[in-house]
């Protein structure tokens, strides 16, 4: 089963708690569910729209609604031409006869009108949804319990009478209705940025600093109500970053979020990390470039930057979480990394990844390591020790003979500044090849191939596999890979590769593609920036039997099914 229902009215008339009690009752009955959140920025009113995608299979997106619950008369009107024929539209009556006085045809749609004389809009389509949808007057009403628990208790009394109403009395004038009942045992769903921040924190994060800025700012929210984290609010990014650089000088595990181009403004900051091998996490939540008149809306145009965030000849790590599940594993992880490797760590996400909610199963979680902290460092300690893997063993301020100035010069393994010809090259070296062979290391992969491979088949040995062998891969990152794999599962000629660690690239990915006849890059930028970084990397362009093609979007809206399908044009 997919379903599509979309909520749209003007901004803040209750368009988001809404959606959030469609997608808390559909995951209560054991539904996959994934949203997509559409406003245009302004702070009030205008034309925005919410997107519940539920599911019995994988979660995706889709362009188009089946049901559609309005609020106003401009929202019905602009939502006409992405819906489905046949669907659903619940609404206000005076709404319907704003459209119909225009003459604007109706007749390819299910109208659920109801006359509303009081505030609670948004509760009375909510419950015309549910009747239709026939979910229990059971669920309902936990869903108001669940939803209004910090509201008066007259509040929850007058829903769970409009509700009683709504069943008892509304008519569905013949409609047959889905009738959904509870399947399994319910699922989990969250808000990505509620989670984002949850997980960090349980990951034992100590320090977080950030200056509010969409779509990340929600977080900064949660981390404070947390009371769990020592926090910094500050004025700019500037003082962003440099705060949680203290913070883990002092090796605490620090983590930094902000946005577009204002993660320039940390860029100089980031350059002294990686000379004084000092660990720090940023979190990059991409948005729409260049006009700040779309900062609510979804591209990926930070690849690049986050591949290069400051000068060359120093190497660093980028994760691209593409699932709620690897989000939980990864801000631990990050956190690792950068302690371990004493080294920044780039999380890459988008405004889809931040702003919208999603079910989830399992989650993975590794273990807490802080790899050479030194609890009673020697008299001769050498911060910056040349070791056989690179790595320098660290201790804590005020720890006895911990003495260390972490400085931006060029320094020796004391921390002394040099310009010695034979220092310059041992540390240079120093800071590169701490990364080298990083996945044999850490024992994982950089991607993820889907399908799955049986676990007993060992890249590049297609030859001895009994499987159908695919002919074409589709590659890419993030929340994109949501729809991709539901892609996938229609049309079995396509593969799908979704890239989770950027930097160090995983090069064991070519074993997996130089035996395809067509990779097909997809992302949400117009300069290609995934595909000529994994062309170049893996001189794909010397593969003679290998067609290489794309599949860009970059019209601030995210990827639909829908858009997939172009592909098989």
């Amino acid at each position: 089963m997919k379903l599509n229902i979309r909520v749209s009215w003007p901004a803040w008339l209750g368009m988001n708690s809404t959606a959030d009690i469609i997608a808390d009752t559909f995951a209560k009955i054991w539904y996959e569910v994934i949203t997509n959140i559409e406003y245009q920025s302004v702070i009030k009113w205008w034309l925005n729209h919410f997107d519940v995608n539920v599911s019995d299979t994988n979660k995706s997106l889709s362009k188009y609604a089946d049901i559609l619950i309005v609020f106003d008369d401009k929202n019905l009107e602009n939502n006409l031409s992405t819906l489905r024929k046949w669907a659903f539209i619940i609404s206000n009556k005076k709404f319907v006869d704003k459209l119909k006085e225009k003459q604007i045809n109706l007749s390819n749609f299910k109208i659920l009108e109801i006359e509303i004389n009081d505030k609670y809009d948004n509760t009375y389509l909510l419950w015309v949804l549910f009747k239709l949808l026939w979910f229990s007057v059971e669920t309902s009403y936990a869903s108001i319990e669940h939803t209004f628990a910090k509201k008066w208790v007259e509040i929850v009394e007058k829903n769970k009478s409009i509700v009683e109403e709504i069943y008892k009395n509304y008519d569905l004038k013949d409609i047959t209705s889905y009738n959904l009942w509870k399947v399994w045992d319910e699922k989990k769903v969250s808000f990505w940025n509620s989670m984002i921040a949850y997980w960090a924190i349980e990951n034992w994060l100590e320090f977080y600093s950030a200056y509010p800025m969409t779509p990340a700012s929600t977080i900064l929210s949660e981390v404070i109500n947390s009371k769990r984290v020592n926090y910094l609010q500050a004025e700019d990014e500037i003082a962003v970053i440099n705060a949680a650089l203290w913070a883990s000088f002092t090796w605490a595990r620090s983590m930094v979020w902000t946005s577009w181009w204002w993660f320039a403004l940390m860029t100089e900051a980031l350059s002294f990390a990686l000379q004084a091998e000092i660990p720090i996490v940023a979190v990059l939540a991409q948005r729409a470039w260049p006009s700040t008149w779309t900062p609510t809306c979804l591209e990926q145009w930070d690849i690049n930057f986050a591949l290069n965030p400051t000068f060359w000849d120093f190497e660093h790590i980028v994760l691209v979480p593409a699932t709620m599940e690897d989000w939980y594993y990864m801000s631990w992880l990050a956190l690792n990394l950068a302690q371990k490797y004493q080294t920044i760590v780039i999380v890459l996400i988008d405004k889809q990844f931040s702003e919208g909610k999603s079910s989830f199963s399992e989650l993975k979680t590794p273990w807490i390591e802080r790899w050479k902290l030194q609890e009673n460092p020697k008299e001769d300690y050498k911060r910056f020790e040349l070791t056989d893997d690179w790595i320098s063993p660290y201790t804590k301020p005020w720890t006895k003979n911990w003495d260390f100035i972490a400085t931006s010069y060029e320094h020796d393994e004391y921390w002394s500044t040099t310009e010695d010809s034979e220092m310059k090259v041992l540390m240079t070296e120093k800071r590169a090849k701490k990364l080298q062979n990083f996945y044999e290391k850490e024992n994982f992969r950089g991607y993820e191939v889907y399908p799955a491979l049986p676990p007993v088949v060992s890249m590049p040995s297609w030859k001895n596999i009994n499987i159908t062998k695919p002919k074409k891969y589709i590659i890419t990152t993030s929340f994109i890979s949501y729809t991709a794999k539901q892609f996938v599962d229609d049309n079995p000629e396509y593969w799908l590769i979704t890239i989770k660690f950027l930097k160090p690239l995983d090069e064991r990915i070519l074993e997996v593609i130089k035996y395809c006849e067509e990779i097909i890059f997809v992302e949400h930028n117009y300069s290609w920036q995934i595909e000529t970084y994994l062309t170049d990397k893996l001189w794909l362009k010397f593969i003679d039997w290998l067609k290489i093609s794309n599949l860009r979007k970059y019209d601030l809206m995210p990827f639909y099914i829908e858009d997939f399908y172009k592909l098989k044009q």
